[in-house]
């Protein structure tokens, strides 16, 4: 939770366009992953007694990922949404003159998803499968960070990155339901809105960069520390 204030202190401090961004999940093309991770998920939970409920309890009770879990339970915690928004900074000083975008839809993508799982988690208060009382089943942000990640890999790079990427984020949803943390519903939702998010902010910021925005602030690193970078189009 101090992570996801840290991470939406920044996105709200130093970006000028931040109500086109939040709206991007249902004003861009977005809405395409958003309705249907929805009516998928609307199914599964339909289908929860005579299909996904038998099947997460077989899951949950022979664990096929064994120990290896455990690396989807810490790949699903911001863990390579951090190496690649850090990784995309350091490079921009490399050279790469998309870098800093880069990691700036990580940051956005990664901010906007969690506080919005973070919301519907609270607000429905549906209890873990290994504990009823817990109230924090759904949706699953460990499933939320993860594809939040691999969507703006898949959309900023090529094929060979982002299948990889959307596999991990796979396999971070399937080690939630392994552990007996979360059910289908759960890491689908969860998928849904990490994944929109993701698209959201590449196609809102894309739309930006062709129409031209008066004032654009974006983080950027200077020698010792880092700043923020203002830039006025007329």
């Amino acid at each position: 939770m101090k992570l996801l204030c840290i991470l939406l202190f920044i996105s709200f401090s130093a970006h000028a366009d931040i109500v086109d961004d939040l709206g991007s999940p249902v004003t861009t093309g977005a809405r395409v992953f958003l309705l249907s991770g929805t009516v998928l998920t609307v199914g599964i939970i339909a289908s929860q007694d005579t299909l996904s409920g038998p099947w997460e309890t077989s899951v949950a009770k022979n664990k096929p990922l064994g120990k290896s879990s455990k690396y989807g339970d810490a790949m699903g915690q911001m863990v390579p949404n951090a190496i690649y928004a850090g990784g995309m900074w350091v490079s921009s000083y490399l050279g790469n003159e998309d870098g800093l975008f880069y990691a700036w839809d990580m940051v956005e993508a990664t901010a906007y998803s969690a506080l919005i799982a973070q919301v519907i988690k609270y607000s429905v208060s549906e209890g873990r499968p290994y504990n009823s009382q817990t109230g924090s089943s759904f949706p699953s942000g460990h499933a939320t960070s993860a594809f939040a990640f691999a969507g703006i890999v898949a959309a900023e790079h090529e094929w060979y990155y982002g299948v990889p990427a959307l596999g991990l984020a796979t396999f971070v949803a399937y080690s939630r339901i392994n552990d007996n943390q979360h059910r289908l519903h759960d890491v689908t939702a969860g998928a849904t809105i990490g994944l929109t998010c993701a698209m959201g902010i590449y196609f809102s910021h894309n739309q930006r960069h062709k129409l031209g925005s008066n004032i654009q602030l974006m983080p950027a690193p200077i020698p010792g520390g880092a700043g923020i970078m203002a830039a006025w189009n007329y």
